[in-house]
């Protein structure tokens, strides 16, 4: 038996690998992203064939709360908050806390000002963003985003605390939170569902976001953070606007593409937005997995190398991160394009989930799967920049990422009649030329960096995942109906078993004789952490 006390230090543990901060990260968000599938799985079984009106309204009024989230938390956060909390913790755990309190207490002032207005004009604002939204979906989409804007308060607070918990090396908690987040939303779609509807998922969020934020605060006690309340003047504070202002930008014109989605899709048949958003639920998980979580775990140990002026060692760690994560991103590729049917019928194919929904969602899919590789090396590149404390290179290029998206978006629309195939090209564009465009100016930005190697080494990947991908889709024509039976969900899960599995063999072996001893690095880190794991046993 573990003993409590046990327990206790693991939860308060530091992590000081980059590797296996990204494994603990990337292992609780795949938990949490299986119990978002679920959640949504019971949602749209409950509500899509009767109520898709109400389905895209609740999928729309997620748009302003996560804006002025973005603009206003993750902005700092991400750019700035971090780098700079990290830098007076060199100097000492009371400046540290004082800094980080007047930013908490500032930023909080501003959000609060900023939803006031929104609750305020919420029909106003949801008809600008939904002009085919109908009267009555109006209407439901400002009272949900009212509610909704309860739910990011609570996320600017724990998110702050997540911030504080990763400067410290401590990963865990934060990893998990998420998933008591979707739990309660779970709890609130099976239980209120019938008797309130579409509102208990918003509900549900509520309450998740304040459970998000209560378990982080009694490990970010014990780190030694003490709030301090007060919004006068620090020198921090300035540092952190001056930095999270570009960045906040940046985030304002991805929120920008994704409200003209909301835009272009809300004139489109019923439920052609809540289609686009499963679709793009189920891919950001492996970008996510292994972009966000490694870019989240890095950039605590990149500001240190920036603080140090270790330039040589930092672009040493960028290089070798890209390279592994396009080695992990290159199969998941393969895997959704061959495989995308069975996947969407597994996580939403529901006898209550139509048939011609389920082709398109596939449809979709397909295509979006090349915003898995791009998307986690824009993840990596662009915190890369933020520990340079350049926040403005990732918005210049944010901006053209943005220009492409509108003007796409606007061809496919007006001149096709693609939908949201059509809306699903160009966000899956503008990816592309996000991730390049970073990639092209950080090698002048951080000269010790090596682009050729990157690609040189990526090109021999994407070889074998085209090949792994190629014999996946031959096996899957030969065994589908003849060998088994998909129409039931048994035969579902062992078509991605048996085809996923040759795809992921084939391409182990081809990576591993393109490029040499890839595989032994995940091998070698797979045994750390097991060994890891038993002396946490031991003890």
């Amino acid at each position: 038996m573990v003993s409590m006390k046990r327990w206790k230090d693991l939860l308060t543990q530091k992590t000081d690998s980059i590797s296996t901060a990204s494994l603990i990260l990337s292992t609780a968000f795949v938990v949490s992203a299986l119990l978002g599938f679920w959640r949504s799985r019971l949602l749209y079984s409950m509500l899509f064939r009767c109520c898709t009106a109400e389905l895209d309204a609740y999928n729309a009024a997620f748009r302003l709360p996560d804006l002025i989230f973005k603009l206003v938390v993750t902005g700092a956060l991400s750019a700035s908050f971090i780098p700079v909390f990290t830098g007076y913790l060199e100097k000492g755990v009371k400046e540290a806390n004082l800094m980080a309190s007047r930013v908490i207490s500032w930023l909080s002032l501003i959000f609060m000002a900023i939803s006031l207005v929104i609750f305020i004009f919420a029909p106003e604002f949801s008809r600008i963003i939904a002009p085919g939204f109908t009267p009555e979906q109006i209407d439901l989409m400002s009272s949900l985003t009212r509610i909704l804007l309860v739910a990011q308060f609570f996320f600017l607070l724990s998110n702050f605390f997540t911030g504080i918990l990763h400067v410290n090396a401590t990963f865990l908690v934060p990893a998990i939170a998420p998933s008591i987040y979707n739990l309660f939303i779970i709890a609130a779609i099976v239980w209120l569902t019938p008797s309130i509807g579409i509102y208990a998922a918003a509900i549900g969020a509520v309450i998740g976001a304040m459970f998000h934020m209560l378990i982080q605060w009694p490990i970010v006690r014990r780190t030694g953070f003490r709030f301090m309340p007060g919004i006068g003047k620090h020198r921090g504070v300035n540092e952190v606007v001056r930095l999270m202002l570009p960045r906040s930008l940046s985030l304002g014109i991805g929120e920008i593409e994704s409200t003209a989605t909301i835009f272009f899709a809300s004139g489109l048949a019923s439920g052609s937005l809540s289609i686009l958003n499963l679709a793009t639920q189920l891919i950001y998980l492996p970008s996510r997995v292994i972009g966000a979580t490694v870019g989240q775990a890095s950039l605590p140990q990149f500001s240190r190398h920036m603080v140090k002026k270790e330039f040589r060692l930092l672009a040493l760690k960028l290089d070798d991160l890209v390279v592994k994560m396009i080695f992990l991103a290159v199969p998941m590729i393969a895997g959704v394009v061959v495989l995308r049917l069975p996947i969407v019928r597994l996580a939403f194919g529901s006898r209550e989930f139509p048939w011609e929904a389920t082709l398109i969602t596939a449809k979709v899919l397909g295509i979006m799967a090349v915003i898995i590789v791009f998307q986690s090396i824009s993840a990596i590149l662009t915190r890369t920049f933020y520990a340079l404390h350049d926040t403005k290179t990732p918005l210049w290029i944010a901006m053209a990422s943005l220009l492409v998206n509108l003007i796409v978006n606007s061809y496919f629309i007006l001149f096709t009649n693609l939908g949201i195939v059509g809306l699903s090209i160009s966000i899956s564009l503008a990816a592309v030329i996000q991730s390049l465009g970073l990639m092209l100016v950080l090698t002048r930005r951080l000269p010790e960096s090596n682009l050729f190697a990157w690609l040189a080494s990526g090109w021999k990947i994407a070889l074998a995942g085209t090949i792994a991908g190629g014999l996946g889709w031959i096996l899957m024509r030969q065994v589908d109906h003849r060998l088994i039976d998909t129409t039931k969900t048994l035969g579902v899960v062992e078509i991605l078993v048996l085809v996923g599995g040759v795809i992921l063999a084939a391409y182990l072996v081809l990576a591993n004789y393109l490029v040499a001893d890839i595989t032994g690095y995940f091998a070698n880190k797979a045994l750390e952490v097991g060994r890891g794991f038993d002396r946490f046993k031991k003890n």
